[in-house]
């Protein structure tokens, strides 16, 4: 009990000089002695620097003032040594400024480079992914057409009767051909239409043959305007269409019935679906072909050109066809344009 005791009055001993203390320091506060006790406070605090500089700036900074006023103490060459010390001023605030001044439109235009790249790569990333879709669908539609050319044939085998002999299969090019033909049927989706659009200078006063017809599409857009309309086609099964529809069709090897037409008996010609149907290999041969098939005067009308415009162009030119017409068109089913060229032979040719 007495060891208590004695604790509890060491401990009101020490908070009675703490009060005690906390009165001395009011007091003398209120009598003006307290910058003294403020700044024995602050020696008593450990230094920021030993060095002797960076106390004097810490203590004397103050922001840069370009008009601050100058003095000199100098009684004869005072003026001069103002006037020079305005000038170096003058010199360095001005190459800081402009230098200041670089440095932001530097970093202004990385600013709009960054943007610029990032826009570019979105947009390709786009029209990657576009591509990438245009792609998966044109090889759907391929496969789609080729199951259902498969499954006419499963159907016209089980079709047969017992006892008929098997017919010949036909060569691997026609059935090449004809499978394109399909396909590219497939996949020109408004044709007939952008057909239609670049028909207008075709001559309605002589036979129009359509090389490549596929469904009937183009010989349906061209039925009113021009009477003596036929097709021709390499596929029995586009033929049949075509015919269902009540066109005159033919069917032909395309690069076949081209040669055998007669030569300038042809007002007027329209391939469509060129790149799906000729390759490039074969495109001499059809603007040659083209040439001796027109009449003087004759039109013919190239769509689908998707690939080697240029190419084929020089080409015609060089067959000494006038281009009459050259019309892009959103392609069906890819984020490219295909073109469409209308060329004429000359009178007098």
């Amino acid at each position: 009990m007495a060891a208590g005791a004695s604790d509890d009055a060491n401990v009101t001993v020490r908070i009675e000089d703490i009060i005690e203390r906390i009165r001395r320091d009011v007091e003398a506060a209120s009598r003006g002695g307290a910058t003294e006790t403020a700044a024995a406070d602050a020696d008593a605090l450990p230094p920021v620097s030993s060095r002797p500089e960076l106390e004097y700036l810490n203590r004397h900074w103050s922001l840069f003032d370009p008009l601050s006023e100058m003095r000199s103490y100098r009684r004869f060459l005072g003026s001069v040594v103002l006037r020079f010390k305005w000038t170096f001023r003058r010199l360095v605030i001005g190459v800081l400024d402009r230098y200041f001044e670089k440095e932001r439109l530097l970093l202004l235009e990385l600013v709009r480079f960054n943007n610029a790249l990032a826009e570019r790569s979105d947009r390709l990333l786009r029209e990657l992914t576009e591509r990438t879709k245009a792609v998966a669908e044109r090889n759907d539609l391929f496969l789609g057409a080729l199951d259902l050319r498969v499954e006419a044939l499963e159907a016209a085998a089980e079709m047969r009767p017992p006892g008929e002999p098997t017919p010949p299969q036909s060569s691997s090019t026609h059935g090449r051909e004809e499978l394109r033909a399909e396909m590219a049927a497939a996949l020109g989706s408004g044709v007939g239409e952008r057909v239609r659009s670049c028909a207008k200078t075709l001559p309605a006063d002589g036979p129009i043959v359509v090389l490549g017809c596929g469904a009937g599409d183009v010989l349906e857009a061209l039925r009113e305007g021009w009477p003596d309309l036929r097709g021709v086609e390499s596929s029995d099964a586009l033929v049949r269409q075509c015919r269902a529809r009540g066109f005159a069709v033919e069917r032909a090897a395309l690069p076949q019935a081209l040669e055998s037409l007669a030569e300038a008996s042809l007002a007027g010609l329209v391939v469509p679906r060129l790149t799906d149907r000729h390759g490039e290999s074969d495109w001499p041969a059809l603007v040659a072909g083209t040439w001796r098939a027109l009449r003087p005067g004759g039109v013919a009308v190239f769509e689908g050109i998707r690939d080697g415009c240029d190419r084929l162009s020089w080409m015609l030119g060089r067959q000494r066809l006038a281009i009459v017409e050259a019309r892009d068109f959103l392609a069906a089913v890819s984020p490219a344009t295909e073109r469409a060229i209308v060329v004429r032979r000359p009178e007098g040719e």
